[in-house]
């Protein structure tokens, strides 16, 4: 997958500015957040990109992460 959807964007945009997401409800949360960002689903799907790492019950973007998210912030 080269270019991410725009929910995925979202997620990478928030997992870039809070280094992490958590997971609650099959769903992914930011750190304090009450709406959800994305399901697991997607997230896993971000995972097999090489965009986000699982680590426990939290999702860490990568470097490659960072880089899909500045591509798609300056577009």
């Amino acid at each position: 997958m080269k270019n991410p959807s725009p929910g995925m964007r979202r997620a990478l945009r928030q997992a870039q500015l809070y280094g992490h997401l958590l997971v609650r409800n099959d769903r992914l949360y930011y750190p304090g957040g009450n709406h959800p960002i994305c399901s697991v689903q997607v997230a896993r799907e971000m995972v097999r990109s090489g965009w986000l790492r699982s680590q426990g019950g939290e999702y860490e973007i990568t470097p490659e992460g960072q880089f899909a998210a500045e591509t798609e912030l300056s577009r």
